[in-house]
């Protein structure tokens, strides 16, 4: 027998007439891999997997708990988290990125209306009990977590009414407080306790919760407002952003005058904006950058713009004026942007001479929050915010932490996400196992996906009230979607890295194959017969299928 060129010489003993898959030297496997949905999500949510259940069977009520298995406060989120996994989408490469935050909405205002409960896990109900401190996203997530599976929880709160700054730092337009009743009375309802009105570190001590309870989580946020330090800023009519919004969702009547300032380019300050306007006030945004530099959504600002506040930027607060104690007005200076600071973003100067006043009655200084450590002592990073470890445990042992106090400032959801790492952890540190979590699947590209097979399609536009709408008090924005309009947008998902059963495998298969397991609809391989020509791979949409070597 000739000899075979070296890398090329086979076996012919193991050769079998008619079943290709005896010389083969690569063959297909499937490899399930993470979207960039879910990679961008900071809660970690199986938005593949809830998308997938509307687009192909409709359901609703399967959707929600693929979704509520990591964030429990869907129809929440699906109002106020900033979407940053729409900025992951592949479907932006091809069209526009799905329009995943209006499917959340939908699904958990599905559960709202159909008064959908939650599931514990069937496991033995464990007799440890946890403290979780404050309401807020971190607080109800780590609760919601630990108490499916099987702890005593109890959530100490210091506010006559759980929420956070969920119930005193967003207006009502923006998130109905029926809304917010009902996904959080949904998560007591698996049998945690709450107590109101009780401040940990003044009604109770610290080391009281230590004592009595397995483990603590702090999810405090941050509730203090911080101001810029601006001479004349203890006149009358001066509020941070922080404390004028809880007065506000507190019901209480403010007397704004006229005009009214907010300084500040955040999302607070542009609540606080919008809710002014909303109460009849001629309202302007003071804010020393551009556009581009405002930390607020870029959809809040162009909100904002419909409801004609108007914007000066490049503008910088220098004294409040008043008289017999009452603002008046604030004296501004311009400023010019010179080169970036440590945060990546342009510094701002002063341009001298360019004082202005510009008349207010009502100031608001949304400019900063801060924790309150009132009787509680840990170690502090940049002496403001919680230190934690890997596992979100601070520096007295047992004791955990998560949300804003932990964070900075950061979204509605990253604070969900991280009350669950910490319910995840503290289970971990009770049974002395407290361990890396495992890195998950690579994440499938755009490039990755073979999007000759999939077609363009009109992405799902909310309809919001018209501005002179909008204006004549708090009433939501946008009303609730169709069902019907959420399945058909769910069916734009591309299923990055997951089988959705098209077939193509099944067709291109020159040997026939691949076979569709009976009952299930999912494909196997026959690699008697398979001889590892790719074609599969080539022709799977969503990089689902893979060649490897034998």
């Amino acid at each position: 027998m000739e000899k075979l060129p070296l890398g090329l010489a086979l076996d012919l003993r193991k050769v079998v007439p008619y079943k290709t898959g005896s010389w083969r030297t690569q063959m297909p496997v499937h490899v399930m891999q993470t979207p960039p949905c879910t990679f961008s999500c900071p809660i970690n949510n199986d938005i593949r997997g809830f998308l997938r259940i509307l687009a192909d069977k409709e359901n609703f009520v399967d959707a929600w708990n693929i979704l509520t298995r990591t964030n429990p406060l869907p129809a929440i989120c699906g109002r106020v988290c900033p979407h940053p996994c729409e900025e992951g989408c592949n479907r932006r490469d091809l069209d526009y990125p799905l329009a995943i935050n209006c499917a959340e909405r939908a699904v958990g205002d599905y559960a709202i209306d159909k008064k959908l409960d939650h599931r514990k896990e069937h496991i033995t109900p464990r007799q440890e009990k946890i403290a979780i401190v404050g309401s807020g996203p971190a607080g109800l997530s780590c609760a919601f977590h630990l108490a499916k599976r099987g702890f005593k929880v109890k959530i100490f709160e210091a506010e006559h009414q759980p929420g956070g700054m969920l119930r005193w730092g967003i207006p009502t337009f923006r998130l109905p407080r029926e809304v917010l009743d009902y996904e959080i009375n949904a998560i007591l309802k698996l049998g945690i306790e709450l107590e109101c009105n009780v401040r940990v570190g003044v009604n109770i001590p610290m080391d009281q919760l230590t004592n009595e309870y397995k483990a603590v989580f702090l999810g405090m946020g941050a509730s203090i407002g911080t101001r810029i330090e601006v001479p004349g800023d203890d006149a009358q009519g001066v509020y941070s952003g922080v404390e004028f919004l809880k007065e506000i969702n507190s019901g209480k009547q403010i007397d704004l005058g006229k005009d009214v300032v907010i300084v500040g380019g955040g999302n607070t300050a542009l609540d606080c904006a919008r809710v002014a306007k909303r109460l009849g006030a001629n309202t302007s945004i003071v804010y020393r950058r551009t556009r581009v530099e405002m930390p607020a959504l870029s959809e809040e600002i162009d909100e904002a713009l419909e409801e004609r506040i108007m914007f000066r930027y490049h503008t910088n607060p220098t004294q409040i004026l008043a008289e017999d104690g009452k603002v008046v007005g604030m004296l501004c200076v311009q400023m010019e942007m010179k080169e970036a600071d440590a945060s990546g973003r342009a510094r701002p100067a002063a341009i001298a001479g360019s004082e202005k006043v510009i008349p207010a009655d009502t100031i608001i200084l949304a400019t900063g929050q801060a924790v309150d450590y009132e009787g509680i002592e840990l170690n502090k990073r940049d002496e403001k915010w919680i230190s934690t470890d890997n596992y979100l445990q601070t520096s007295i042992p047992g004791v955990f932490a998560g949300g804003d106090a932990v964070l900075g400032l950061e979204t509605v959801s990253a604070a969900i996400g991280q009350g669950l790492r910490a319910a995840q952890n503290i289970e971990d540190y009770i049974a002395g196992t407290l361990q890396n979590t495992l890195s998950r699947p690579p994440v499938v590209l755009s490039k990755d996906l073979n999007t000759i097979y999939y077609e363009t399609q009109r992405r799902f536009s909310k309809q919001g009230l018209p501005v002179h709408e909008r204006l004549k008090g708090m009433k939501e924005i946008y009303s609730n979607f169709e069902p019907e309009e959420i399945v058909k947008e769910s069916d734009r998902c591309l299923s990055c890295g997951l089988c959705f059963q098209c077939n193509n495998c099944l067709m291109y298969c020159p040997d026939n194959a691949v076979n569709i397991i009976s009952g299930t609809g999912k494909y196997t391989f026959d690699l008697d017969f398979c001889k590892g020509c790719g074609i599969c791979s080539k022709e799977c949409p969503c990089h689902y299928i893979h060649m490897t070597l034998e």
